[in-house]
């Protein structure tokens, strides 16, 4: 037990540092689009690209995790995050922008890896627990990163701020990347791997052959997506609602981040335990669109801050929860390739969310991607409320 919890420690701490350096560059992503003479539509096209990289690659990794262990995964998606973002920090176009994003995505196997690790780390009791502090480090990595480039970017950002702050973000994608190499031990064994030519279900046959399953990476589908659509304009809606810069729009963030540690490191894997896994993920797609609709209709400061307060407590329960679900839905040889098929639906939302937005933004307004975000965490609610869900050797949850 004690060996575990060193184990989840350390892959905490990896996630934690490479997600602060994602953090980093997530809010000036768009005003650098921008700044390359980029339109909002080809802004958020851009961003996505990664999430379509990630949608293709993602399945794969999984698979290559489940046969040759998590730890060669983790360390090798964080060393494709570092040529991702030195690539983006000598883009001169945003066609070079989307290529960088693209690459990144395709490297980005260690998201599911790391989940996977989790929940090789966990029994039944703790599953919900390792999903939740997992997403805390994720948390405290948008808390620390987002502040982290707000201090770079500086009152008026240039070329060479942009720059500065890509090359923050490779350094801590490495420095996470030789912590995976140090401290992270192998969480799966070898007899649990899956050795090569052995016959497997195809992805199709594993969701079509798993009503649970299936309707879990629907939720996730859906809830990326409508996360997407706010990712990707709060910066433009910001700008055209507060006249906030990048600098605002990166200390909010980061307060968002605060949030999510607090719910997810601890506050969630409790909830879970009293109420269950299930009623967990509802109460939090309940705040979630609650909160999403408040944006919508949000024209000041305040009405904003009220609103974000909804949402992060909404992805505090829920996003735990849902990991938990998912990784339950996978016998011990096969949690690789279930967590990356969870992550191949929270790219494709991620794909989807950035198509959509720009549009929605230029054509109906800023608020419309708030409000469209908001529809589809209710149909999650109505997937969610489906029968109950089962467990890979058919036990309730």
């Amino acid at each position: 037990m004690e060996s575990r919890t060193a184990s989840m420690l350390a892959l905490a701490g990896v996630v934690l540092i490479g997600m602060t350096g994602f953090g980093v560059f997530l809010p000036i992503f768009p005003f650098l689009a921008l700044d390359l003479g980029a339109t909002p539509t080809a802004t958020t096209i851009a961003m996505g690209a990664y999430s379509f990289g990630q949608l293709i690659a993602s399945p794969l990794w999984g698979r290559l995790s489940d046969r040759i262990g998590r730890k060669a995964i983790l360390i090798a998606g964080l060393i494709g995050g570092v040529v991702s973002y030195l690539w983006i920090a000598h883009a001169s176009t945003v066609y070079d922008l989307g290529a960088a994003r693209l690459f990144g995505g395709l490297m980005a196997g260690n998201v599911g890896a790391a989940f996977a690790a989790a929940a090789d780390l966990a029994d039944d009791k703790t599953r919900a627990r390792n999903m939740g502090i997992l997403g805390a480090a994720v948390g405290f990595g948008f808390i620390a990163g987002p502040a982290f480039g707000a201090f770079l970017i500086g009152h008026e950002p240039t070329r060479e701020s942009f720059v500065t702050v890509c090359y923050a973000s490779a350094g801590l994608a490495a420095l996470a990347a030789l912590a995976a190499v140090v401290f992270f031990r192998e969480s799966l064994t070898p007899e649990s791997r899956t050795q090569k030519g052995e016959i497997r279900a195809s992805r199709l046959t594993l969701l079509t052959s798993r009503a649970s399953l299936l309707r879990f990476v629907v939720v996730m589908f859906l809830t990326i997506a409508a996360q997407a659509l706010m990712e990707t304009t709060f910066g433009l809606w910001a700008d055209a609602e507060l006249k906030w810069g990048p600098r605002e729009v990166g200390w909010t963030l980061a307060a968002l981040g605060v949030g999510a540690v607090l719910l997810q490191g601890g506050g969630a894997g409790r909830a879970a335990r009293i109420l269950g896994e299930r009623m967990t993920l509802l109460i939090g797609l309940a705040l979630f669109a609650a909160g999403f609709a408040g944006l919508a209709v949000s024209h000041t400061a305040q009405t904003m801050a009220a609103s974000l307060t909804a949402l992060v407590i909404g992805i505090g329960l829920a996003t735990p929860a849902l990991n938990a679900l998912i990784a339950a839905q996978a016998a011990e040889g096969e949690r690789g390739e279930v967590m990356g098929l969870s992550q191949s639906a929270s790219a494709l939302g991620r794909v989807a969310g950035p198509l959509g937005a720009g549009v929605l933004f230029d054509q109906l307004g800023s608020g419309a991607p708030f409000a469209v975000a908001a529809v589809l965490i209710i149909a999650a609610l109505f997937v969610t409320l489906g029968e109950p869900s089962k467990d890979a050797f058919g036990h309730a949850r």
